[in-house]
């Protein structure tokens, strides 16, 4: 594969690993908030139950998102220092 298309989809998957991260940090904002704080005070807290799929879902996201931008910057990373030495 030639090297200029490579770096570039690497790129191109560290900014999607930045997508992932803040989708899934939406996802658990949008659980505490929906599930718990509007919901304080009600009598029925079922929602915090509920919700559960949506705080996973988010939380798996969010792990998936750092875990490709820590192995695409190490790529990147890696590709610069034996290009430059």
């Amino acid at each position: 594969m030639n090297h200029k298309l490579s770096k570039t989809l690497t790129i191109l998957l560290f900014l999607v690993s930045v997508v992932l991260m803040v989708t899934g940090a939406g996802f658990v904002v949008m659980y505490i908030w929906e599930g718990i704080i509007v919901r304080i005070g009600e009598p029925d807290q079922s929602l915090i139950f509920w919700y559960l799929p949506i705080l996973f879902i988010g939380l798996f996201v969010f792990v998936l998102g750092i875990t490709l931008s820590i192995h695409t910057f190490n790529k990147l990373k890696n590709d610069f220092t034996t290009k430059h030495t």
